[in-house]
């Protein structure tokens, strides 16, 4: 888990993983945080729809108090809906999947999406 880490960049990119957590929220605000989605047609079997493959860059500092940099891989993914996209590109609030190689996927989304909201405002 990250507690005290700040965001220097997102870019796209993919690192195997598994679900690590969720982020209620709606299609256009993932949108307006992380872009376009790298895909919008459902996968072969069908399950996923609509995600997007992530790379942060984050700073976190050591014992030193110096900064350390290194990347966390998330994608964000709608999950058996069977619907083409339907549901989670059009509710007001969706339980969208966030998958990574641990929970700090989860933290880096979170993070980003309230940074956005807070730039916004």
């Amino acid at each position: 888990m990250l507690y005290n880490f700040d965001i220097d960049s997102i870019d796209r990119g993919w690192q195997s993983g598994c679900l690590q957590g969720y982020v209620s929220e709606n299609y256009h605000t993932l949108v307006s945080v992380f872009g376009e989605p790298d895909h919008v047609d459902p996968s072969g079997d069908g399950k996923v729809n609509t995600e997007w493959e992530l790379m942060f860059t984050v700073s976190e500092r050591d014992f030193a108090g110096e900064p350390v940099q290194r990347r966390v891989y998330a994608t964000i993914y709608d999950w058996k809906d069977y619907d083409g996209g339907e549901r989670s590109r059009n509710s007001l609030s969706y339980d969208w999947h966030i998958g990574g190689s641990s929970t700090e996927a989860v933290d880096c989304v979170k993070r980003a999406i309230e940074n956005h909201q807070l730039v916004s405002a």
